[in-house]
């Protein structure tokens, strides 16, 4: 038994990517470019990657302001927001670098200044709390005849 042949078709050429192709109206009119996609059509090729050479930031051009805000973030918080805000502003209206530098001061700044409130009120609150029991553990009749 033998196998058929399938059914052979004419080759097309296929179309060049830049040629517009025309048609012809229905009432028989002039050719119109068509805006269809050409059938067979080639992959565009990419180019090999290549990576960028990474540019290096200067300090220099940093808003003053945003690089006082990190330093005094860490060191004295309250000095690390007025700086952070200061450098903010500034850099809103001059338009220099640094708004990174700025915002992490005034995060760290109102971080840390939350958490040294914090602990002092639990430093006050415990002595308040000892000199309390200690009052009246003393305020018993037990300790004077």
């Amino acid at each position: 038994m033998t196998t058929p042949n399938p059914p052979q078709q004419p080759e097309r050429s296929a179309p060049s990517p830049t040629a517009p192709q025309y048609s012809q109206t229905p009432q028989g009119g002039a050719p119109q470019a068509s805006t269809a996609a050409p059938r067979y059509q080639q992959p565009a090729q990419q180019a090999p990657y290549r990576p960028q050479p990474a540019t290096a930031t200067t300090l220099g051009a940093t808003n003053t302001y945003a690089v006082l805000a990190v330093i005094f973030g860490f060191l004295v918080p309250i000095a690390g927001i007025v700086f952070g805000h200061m450098g903010l502003s500034q850099i809103k209206r001059t338009g220099d670098p640094g708004r990174g530098l700025a915002l992490t001061g005034l995060i760290v700044g109102y971080a840390y200044f939350a958490l040294i409130a914090i602990l002092i009120f639990l430093y006050i609150s415990f002595f308040v709390m000892m000199f309390a029991a200690m009052g009246s553990a003393f305020s018993s009749s037990d300790l004077y005849y």
